[in-house]
């Protein structure tokens, strides 16, 4: 089978940073819910950190968002905003790093599991380190969106080094806007505009200054969790496709569009890629739909209806119906059947 790479990367993030924007909407007296609905997400599906939302419908929502307010650096405020809770494990091995050069390669190595189709580099010249900033691909609002994330980074750096820790120079890609003294005052530093790319500069000494409280085998322990995170994580296509159907069947937003959208491209370029691959987008999305649902069964605490819905059913007749065309007998038949066993 063809590696991934063939086809453009999935492009996601974790849903997080949306809870920030739609917090910010009611602060602001505008009604967030009917914002996201457009877009096919509800206020409840926030609540959960890391689900992926495809860059395209990220960006589209921070537009949007940035439309009906007016704010147009959306992206520093939203940035300053930012928690550290939306790179699961990966959180604890970055405060536990024992330098701040070992916190940074540990997030650009294992981040992508939840970044994906953006990426921080660490460069270093003249004395000077460099944390760039990239999003690949024509996202809207890609602008503000890296602004964000880098606003999110120093947030980070400061959790390393200490809150007194601050970059010496960011360089912003898009012109410089009238509220150029509220860039200055959130980074804590100068900010150049109408740079090549979005990034932050500090002293590269800081890279390896020693840090308190590093716990070596705690490191050892994380890393080993999150290469096994990673090693699962690297699939072919057809495996990143049933992955992310898995991953939005319970939200009910799960349909070919929205999964194409993650890779940005066109439903009939996924369609073609799949035939390929002597398969269908309907083929993989009925053989989750019945792994998942035999998993979820052994659990008998599980109402069959919170079975059905986990599955991307509102109603349980149509569960039944498509459990028996899997495995011949009902739901409630199976499940006593793998008690008994």
């Amino acid at each position: 089978m063809h590696s991934i790479d063939l086809i453009r990367q999935p492009q996601s993030n974790p849903i997080g940073i949306l809870n920030l924007i739609a917090n910010y909407l009611e602060e602001h007296s505008f009604d967030a819910r009917t914002v996201f609905e457009h877009f096919g997400i509800q206020r409840e599906d926030l609540k959960n950190n890391l689900l992926p939302i495809s860059l395209q419908t990220q960006g589209s929502i921070f537009q949007a968002a940035e439309a009906l307010t007016g704010c147009d650096h959306l992206g520093l405020v939203i940035g300053k905003k930012a928690q550290f809770s939306n790179i699961g494990p990966l959180r604890f091995l970055v405060l536990n790093a024992a330098t701040m050069r070992d916190a940074m390669q540990s997030l650009f190595q294992y981040g992508s599991m939840w970044y994906r189709g953006q990426r921080l580099d660490l460069k270093e010249d003249d004395g000077y380190a460099r944390i760039c900033m990239h999003i690949d691909g024509d996202i809207p609002g890609k602008e503000q969106y890296q602004t964000a994330y880098l606003v999110a980074m120093v947030s980070i750096i400061e959790l390393i080094l200490g809150k007194s820790w601050r970059p010496a120079l960011v360089r912003i890609s898009y012109p410089k806007p009238k509220c150029a003294h509220l860039y200055e005052k959130a980074f804590g530093c100068p900010v150049w505009f109408s740079q090549s790319q979005h990034e932050i500069l500090f002293p590269q000494e800081q890279l390896d200054q020693k840090r308190a409280g590093h716990d070596h085998q705690l490191d050892q322990f994380l890393r080993q969790h999150l290469s096994e995170l990673q090693s699962h994580d690297r699939v072919d296509l057809v495996g990143q496709i049933c992955k992310i159907i898995e991953e939005l069947l319970p939200h009910r937003s799960c349909n070919v569009e929205r999964v194409a959208e993650y890779f940005s491209i066109h439903r009939f370029t996924l369609y073609r890629y799949l035939n390929k691959h002597q398969t269908s987008f309907d083929a993989l999305l009925e053989a989750t739909r019945k792994k998942i649902a035999a998993e979820l069964l052994k659990n008998k605490n599980l109402m069959i209806i919170d079975v059905a819905n986990q599955v991307g059913y509102d109603d349980q007749a149509n569960f039944t119906r498509a459990f028996k065309r899997w495995y011949g007998i009902t739901p409630g038949r199976w499940r006593r059947a793998y008690i008994a066993a």
